[in-house]
């Protein structure tokens, strides 16, 4: 099994499909790292002052917003008529002066958009990985070949999913460190107004965990879709369609109706709540009565639960794969 996995590995990282992925996330990397560095500005004192004003003040009116808020739903105060207030108080993040400034770039304030971005690339990219490794295996031969020499199926179909999984992780772990490095060098370059916090690179790396293990779950989706279609395109037209006529369709469908039922239904709405630990969507009861709907209740996603929902799909699939690789003929 050992040697058998040692082979899978160097097999990975010596197809052309591998190298040309990381040419091209290391091509993004570079365009974007030089866009932001285009985008910098240093601001002035005044400006920080400026800010840090508008920021106490935003940031007393959202203290007293959000102690009203808390009063209402929990009971100890009566609404004003005609005062709503947010679900479970969620007012957003409090308002500082790093928010308030007017300038290009803040690792601080956006590396959360960077990291999302980020997931959604290497997820991507780990799904064709994952297809392609596969795939072209079966449709080549080279699947019917190596079973002559191992015939032991479900080993070696293991080895290569490990294999690709391992081989996704350790090129998204090397990409997050190399693309948070290249941020930070511009976020240096352009002074910085407010440090990195222990809670916030606590949060960072967390973050950088559940990104890696979205592109391992790509990349283990894609390779059972294929192992079961016995060819890389069939995972790729799964998912083109998959996101064509399920998620966009959806979004269509439902937009012209005026109230999104399938947001509970739909497997970006858990990738959601995985990647920024919690998602939800509150139905518009006072829009579906106008336009005579009847909404279902409101959906509210955890990263627990997205992570759960998303681990269900891989395994139900992975199995599906495994038992395919075990009823069907090699030829």
């Amino acid at each position: 099994m050992t040697s058998l996995l040692t082979a899978e590995w160097t097999r990975l990282f010596s197809r052309r499909v591998t190298v040309v992925t990381l040419v091209l996330i290391g091509t993004l990397l570079a365009f974007l790292t030089f866009g932001f560095t285009l985008t910098r500005s240093t601001p002035t004192a005044g400006e920080v002052a400026t800010a840090t004003e508008r920021a106490a003040s935003a940031a007393a009116i959202y203290d007293r917003n959000l102690e009203v808020c808390e009063k209402v739903q929990s009971g100890l105060e009566e609404p004003e008529p005609g005062q709503e207030f947010p679900r479970g108080c969620d007012y957003g993040p409090r308002p500082t002066a790093d928010m308030l400034l007017d300038y290009g770039f803040s690792f601080h304030r956006q590396w959360p958009d960077l990291y999302y971005a980020a997931a959604i690339l290497l997820a991507v990219a780990g799904f064709v990985l994952g297809a392609s490794f596969v795939g072209v295996e079966w449709s080549s031969g080279g699947m019917v070949n190596l079973l002559l020499w191992a015939p032991r199926r479900a080993s070696v179909l293991a080895a290569k999913l490990i294999a690709v999984c391992t081989g996704v992780a350790a090129v998204s772990t090397v990409y997050l460190a190399v693309w948070t490095g290249a941020f930070l060098g511009v976020a240096a370059g352009s002074g910085t107004v407010s440090q990195m916090s222990g809670s916030d690179v606590v949060s960072l790396l967390l973050t950088g965990v559940r990104v890696v293990l979205l592109a391992v779950a790509g990349a283990a989706l894609g390779f059972a879709i294929a192992s079961i279609g016995r060819h890389t395109s069939t995972a790729l037209g799964v998912g083109v369609a998959y996101l064509l006529i399920y998620e966009l369709g959806a979004i269509i469908i439902f937009g012209l109706i005026g109230t999104d039922y399938s947001e509970k239904y739909r497997l970006s709405s858990y990738v959601s709540a995985w990647l920024v630990k919690s998602y939800t969507f509150e139905v518009d009861v006072a829009d579906c009565r106008v336009r005579g709907c009847v909404p279902e209740a409101s959906f509210s996603g955890s990263w627990q639960q997205g992570g759960l929902i998303i681990a269900l799909v891989v395994a139900v699939v992975l199995a599906g794969a495994f038992v395919s690789m075990r009823r069907r003929d090699a030829n």
